[in-house]
């Protein structure tokens, strides 16, 4: 047999004279390449019960040679397959902290680095397991303070769930009102690592995603991971740098910080790319994106026994597409008996009873984006890895540390927005076809030409300075900047010492600041009041506030619409006034008077979506920073003007963050509490309890006492 001229993923079976033959030809590849020689042995174990039972013990040996040993443990020991060296080898790579946990042959030699305290960066695919290299540093039980920084306030939450185990022996921190304990996990965005007063000296820092460090990444967080990073990197903490496609680091760091630089492609799944091919029978452009999507939609129910994860390019692309599926399994009576879950009862509640989005739900049909709420999100992902979705509609925010895969990935569009997605978001989101200890194969359905191959060199702003914005330059001390940016650098701190310090610590736009400053100064002379305020603002003085952190403090690059200047201070208003039901209802109205053409399930999901859109990104996260920055510029300015008192946001900034929860439960909202529960149960609560007290009260609540608790809310207290 030929072996090189064979498709190795069409074998279905192996004889004797077959599985002798590419066991030879695997052992030569071995010497050649060994990533082909690895694809044919994951091959091999997907095929396991049609392998000649003879060959077996040869193959085990193969199996061995590649460090396949969770693999040898699951399929293999389990049936006293293995021999005695075979079971000490194993052995050697079992976790000697954590329970039930062998690791493959490169995970063991991180390991070992980790237990010398080796500074690493990693760069290695989504199916390694870099994740649980975390688990294994924690586990070691020997730092006093740990942080990990994720990118998103999402995947703090699903971070804290998967390191609850270790809750015994450490504090887990995600907000940062909780107390400091004597051994503390700290799970936070590099904003609250800015914001974060008293942090601890930081004995351990684990990056995820560190690829986020790139200023050429367009990602606005950047600038506020890089003067993070640069503040911990202080501590001269051990490091634990983790991400995927990262072809080569900047020069010189790894001697710096005394660091190793492990790239890999070792994976334990492989991946089968298909182009799919459409025979066009129209020549329009919207002709041709039905049957574009008619392929897609055929190809998932196809595939509806496997899970899919299907990406395009925006949260509305996604739910949009989501919907038109449903319609074609409709269509073509396709559709299976609708399932019960939890959060239906819950959407139908305290949402609509007519969100298509709860259809899909009971219709096997998720989608995951950034717009809708929090606990959703983090439910999305619940229920797809229990396997009660057949299908995921996602954008980027799948590729950004979720812990999920699926056997099949659709690529279906090859835009992130606006922008044509290059090779390494490609390769970040086909690394979620397969799963170790899953599935061994992954499909990855490609819709598009797949992007020319990059190599990535990842710039640090804060370490190379290659390019670096005036935020992170600002931060840094004056020996630490290059030669070529030490004049722009002292231009920069050609400022007020005071205004300084609260400038850098707002890690956003220099300038922006500097001409805010000058903006409350005149507005202080005229009209004080505008400016000098507390606890909630009227609706000029928001206005004020919020168009002055417009004007200077969007970047160049933020995309707005449709949100503008002057829409901003009345959404903002409505928001506080109404809950959530009445905000759909409101904008229910809106749409219909001004969308008169417009089917009513139309104006009924866009109306959610438009309300969810705004509480994520305007009312939760961008006015609480902006509202903060300012307040931080106008204290110290009053107190200069000689001002008997200053203006104080903090308590209304909270407000809009914790979507109106007392501060003491905005560690619930942190940990995917929906806000209906804890109106639920606040009243049960005694006001002197905060933090991990407040956590055990709830925790210990009868829940079955409490009849207006719906299951899904019980479910999400129980994930505390």
């Amino acid at each position: 047999m030929d072996w090189r001229r064979t498709e190795i993923t069409n074998i279905k079976e192996l004889d004797f004279d077959l599985s002798f033959s590419l066991a030879k030809y695997v052992s030569k590849q071995y010497l050649i390449n060994e990533n082909i020689a690895n694809k044919i042995i994951i091959k091999v174990l997907d095929i396991w019960e049609n392998v000649d039972p003879s060959t077996k013990e040869l193959w085990v040996d193969i199996i061995e040679s590649a460090g396949f040993y969770p693999y040898l443990r699951k399929k293999i020991q389990s049936t006293n397959q293995l021999d005695t060296t075979s079971e000490i080898r194993t052995s050697f790579h079992a976790s000697n902290n954590l329970e039930s946990v062998t690791f493959h042959k490169e995970q063991k030699i991180l390991a070992d680095l980790i237990a010398k305290e080796q500074n690493l960066v990693v760069s290695a695919p989504t199916s390694f397991g870099k994740s649980l290299l975390i688990q294994e540093i924690i586990a070691l039980n020997k730092y006093k303070n740990i942080l990990i920084i994720q990118p998103t306030l999402a995947l703090i939450n699903e971070t804290r769930i998967s390191l609850k185990k270790f809750s015994e022996y450490y504090n887990i921190i995600v907000n940062t009102s909780q107390e400091i304990g004597n051994k503390n996990i700290f799970i936070l965005t590099a904003e609250r690592v800015l914001e974060f007063e008293g942090l601890p000296k930081i004995n351990y820092c684990i990056l995820d995603e560190f690829y986020k460090l790139s200023s050429l990444r367009d990602d606005e967080r950047s600038d506020v991971l890089n003067i993070a990073i640069r503040k911990i990197m202080k501590f001269s903490p051990i490091f634990y740098f983790i991400g995927p496609n990262i072809d080569h680091i900047p020069e010189g760091f790894e001697e710096k910080y005394n660091a190793k630089f492990f790239k890999t492609e070792y994976s334990l799944v492989n991946t089968e790319l298909i182009k799919v091919e459409i025979d066009y029978q129209t020549s329009g452009v919207r002709s041709r994106d039905k049957e574009k999507e008619e392929k897609l939609f055929e190809l998932l129910y196809e595939n509806r026994h496997e899970q899919s994860i299907v990406y395009v390019s925006s949260p509305k692309r996604a739910y949009d597409l989501a919907k038109r599926y449903f319609d074609y399994l409709k269509t073509e009576k396709l559709l299976n008996n609708a399932q019960s879950l939890p959060i239906c009862e819950w959407i139908e509640e305290n949402l609509s009873t007519d969100w298509s989005f709860n259809n899909l739900l009971k219709h096997r049909i998720g989608v995951h984006s950034g717009i809708i709420p929090k606990h959703l999100v983090h439910s999305m992902i619940d229920y797809f890895n229990e396997g009660k979705l057949e299908v995921l509609f996602c954008t980027t925010t799948i590729i950004e540390g979720v812990n999920t895969s699926a056997k099949n990935v659709f690529i279906f569009d090859n835009k992130k927005g606006a922008t044509t997605i290059d090779f390494f978001d490609f390769s970040n989101i086909k690394g979620r076809a397969g799963r170790m200890l899953k599935h061994y194969t992954g499909r990855v359905y490609i819709f598009n030409n797949i992007p020319p191959r990059e190599t990535l060199n990842l710039d640090i702003p804060f370490y190379d300075q290659k390019i670096i914005n005036d935020e992170i330059l600002i931060n840094l001390d004056r020996d630490e900047v290059q030669k070529t940016h030490r004049e722009r650098y002292d231009v920069l701190n050609d400022y007020d010492k005071e205004f300084l310090e609260v400038i850098k610590k707002n890690a956003v736009s220099v300038e922006g600041q500097k001409k805010i400053v000058q903006k409350l100064k005149e507005e202080l002379r005229v009209n004080p009041r505008l400016v000098i305020w507390d606890n909630f603002p009227n609706y000029n003085q928001l206005r004020f506030i919020i168009q002055l952190a417009w004007e200077h403090l969007l970047k160049p690059t933020e995309t707005t619409r449709p949100m503008t200047k002057n829409k901003l201070p009345v959404t903002i208003t409505k928001h506080i006034y109404n809950d959530i039901g009445t905000l759909i209802f409101e904008e229910k109205k809106y749409l219909a008077s001004t969308k008169p053409n417009w089917e009513e399930q139309r104006v009924i999901d866009t109306a959610i979506e438009n309300v969810f859109r705004e509480k994520r990104h305007w009312i939760s996260y961008k006015a609480p920073k902006w509202l903060s920055v300012v307040d931080s510029l106008q204290k110290v300015l009053c107190r200069k003007m000689g001002l008997s008192k200053s203006g104080d946001y903090s308590y209304f900034a909270s407000y809009l963050e914790n979507e109106g929860v007392e501060d003491r439960f905005s560690l619930l909202v942190d940990m995917g509490v929906p806000l209906s529960v804890i109106k639920k149960i606040s009243k049960l609560i005694p006001q002197n309890l905060v933090d991990r007290e407040l956590i055990h009260f709830i925790k210990n609540l009868s829940y079955n006492n409490i009849p207006s608790l719906l299951e899904y809310e019980i479910e999400k207290l129980k994930q505390l």
